[in-house]
Parts: structure tokens; sequence; C-alpha cells
């Protein structure tokens, strides 16, 4: 399923400006960055292999893209693909590039997750990242990148940390909903037992919201698969261990949502099983009540006969008393041993 990405909520401005946060940075063969402001320059600055080009644009518009196929000389189809909004991410080979989409997680101030999309166009000697909205924050891959002198200052080097960043987002938001797992299981064990409708709603919108991140997590080890095999092109062997170490971590996340779910469904079983025994107890007392009355109705309208020996016979308060309400009473008593003999309360 494929679906068009709504309008940023900025107006219309160029690619690199103040109004929002896209950005373009080049480094040089000494690893010195700058800002660049005219990003018509870029197709020129690449054709010297010493100068690597990231290009960021967050939210653009359609001028923007057509100023990023026009540099980069990238294919329409993966533009056009790039300003797609896709249901899960992945990875695509070109002649001369890549394009990563990823989803990155977020949870925001009333704790709901937001999944941002960032789709990376790595090529040799150039970064293009764009950020649908909502937009997802670049400052951790920036500060990362920058002060890791290991990781080298090529085009894989960053797609290693912007995968590495990327995945590190998905821990927290899974430890969030562990906790929430918790409190939830507290609820339909303790105080919620009485409010069956919400606590289904809560953990049917739990289920929704563990689908979204999964489709996010999972297929970042189909993603970074290919590239420790060198299936798309021979990866640097400094990076390998890198990338086998996202794969690792994406891999754990996926564990770890997969076990939330599995508890979540099995919550959902104890929920609706104790509901049931709710109902099935609810419905044992009425039964048990409408027993107890059916012998009463019945003696009650036996003696209410009007015939003439009974009304006779029976016109005395002792009378009353033995067959009337001795009678009732009796009844009464043996319906209670064979309850108690039953288990039934």
């Amino acid at each position: 399923m494929i679906l068009r990405r709504p309008d940023r909520p900025v107006p219309a401005t160029n690619a690199i400006s103040e109004e929002h946060e896209s950005r373009c940075m080049i480094f040089t063969g000494k690893d010195t960055a700058r800002a660049l402001k005219d990003p018509h320059e870029i197709s020129d600055l690449l054709k010297d292999e010493h100068n690597f080009v990231w290009f960021d644009l967050a939210e653009p518009t359609q001028d923007d893209l057509q100023l990023l196929q026009e540099e980069f000389s990238l294919h329409p189809t993966a533009v056009e693909d790039a300003a797609l909004v896709h249901e899960r991410p992945k990875i695509e080979s070109y002649d001369t590039y890549w394009l990563v989409v990823l989803h990155a997680s977020t949870l925001d101030d009333q704790k709901k997750l937001v999944l941002h999309e960032i789709a990376v166009f790595v090529g040799k000697n150039f970064v293009v990242t764009i950020r649908a909205h909502p937009v997802f924050a670049l400052d951790e891959i920036e500060r990362r990148w920058l002060s890791k002198n290991s990781i080298p200052h090529t085009s894989t080097g960053l797609l290693y940390v912007i995968l590495d960043v990327v995945v590190d987002g998905y821990h927290p938001v899974a430890t969030e909903y562990d906790e929430r797992l918790v409190a939830l299981e507290n609820r339909v064990l303790g105080s919620e037992r009485n409010r069956p409708q919400r606590v289904l709603r809560e953990v049917l919108a739990f289920k929704r919201d563990l689908v979204s991140l999964r489709h996010a997590v999972s297929p970042v080890r189909d993603i970074v698969s290919p590239l420790v095999r060198g299936d798309l092109a021979p990866l640097d062997p400094a990076l390998i261990a890198y990338f086998r170490d996202v794969y690792d971590h994406a891999l754990r996340v996926t564990d770890q949502i997969d076990s939330i779910r599995d508890l979540l469904n099995s919550t959902l079983d104890i929920h609706l099983s104790s509901e049931a025994h709710r109902q099935g107890e609810v419905s044992k007392q009425l039964t048990t009540i409408a027993t107890i009355f059916l012998p009463l109705s019945y003696l009650t309208g036996f003696f209410g006969q009007n015939f003439g020996w009974m009304v006779n016979h029976i016109d005395k308060l002792g009378s009353f008393l033995y067959l009337g309400i001795g009678s009732q009473v009796l009844a009464l008593a043996i319906l209670m041993i064979y309850f108690k003999r039953k288990g039934w309360f």
C-alpha cells in the first residue's frame, strides 16, 4: 500500500533556508565540514571524488525533489519513490546509488507511538536524507558521526550511523511498552476487572501499536543483511562489524516486541476468561435465586387455592404457621443443603 505524504505544515520555501530544518554539508578530503548555501553547486562539487556531500531535506516540496534529481543525477522513479509514504522499510539498488527507506520511532508527550519516515540515497560520495512529516531530528546522527573517529566520513559510514541511531531509538519505545504491559496486567487482575470494555479497547490499541512498531523494526534486518553479505556492493571491511552490530540490535528489539505481543495475547486471554468467569458467577447467582423462589412460589400457589376443605380446615394460626410457613422453610432448608453439597456457594 502506497500513499502520498501529507502536505508539510511549513510554507513552500527553498531547499536550504531558515524556515525549516533542511541543510547541506560538504566534507573535503581533510574531513573539514562547511555548510553549503547554494544547492546548485552540488553537481560541480561531486565531480571531485575527495568531496563528500550530505544533503538533508526536511518535508521537501516538488521543487526540492526536482533539484535533488538534477544535482545528484537520480532516476525519476527513485525520486518519486522517495516522495511516497511506504508501508514497510526497504532497500533498493540503482546503478550508482542505493535507496534506503527507514521508519524511526519516538513517543510523544502523551506516550503515543510516532513513526518518522526517512528516505536515504547513498552514493559513492554523497548521502541524501529526506525526512517526511513528522520530522525526525538529526542532532544525534550528527553528533555521533562527527564524534566517532573510527567511523569514516564516507557514504556507508554515514548510513551506518543513521541505522545505528534509528535502531537505538527502538529500545526506549519497546521498553516503554514493556512497562505499559506490566501496568495493564495489574489492572486486568485488579481494579479494572469491573471495566471490561475499557480494558479491551486499551488492549486492542496496544496491539495496533505493536504491529506498527514491528513493521518498522523487522525490515531493518532485510536492509542490513545484503550490505553485510556484499550483495549490493563490496562493503568497507572496517564497517562490516558495525553493520553486524546494527543487525543484532534490530534482532534483539524484534524479539522483545514479539515477547511483548505474546504476553499481551496472554493478558487478553486472561481478561476474556476472567470476564467469562465473572459472567458465569452472576448467572449462577441469578439461577440460585430463581431456584429458591421456585418451590416457594409453588407452595404459595398451592395453599392459595380456594377449595372448601382447605378453607374450612386451615383456619387457625397454628395450621398457618405449620403448613404455610413451615413447608416453605423446610423447602428452603432442603435447597440450601443441596446447594452446599454441590459447592454452589
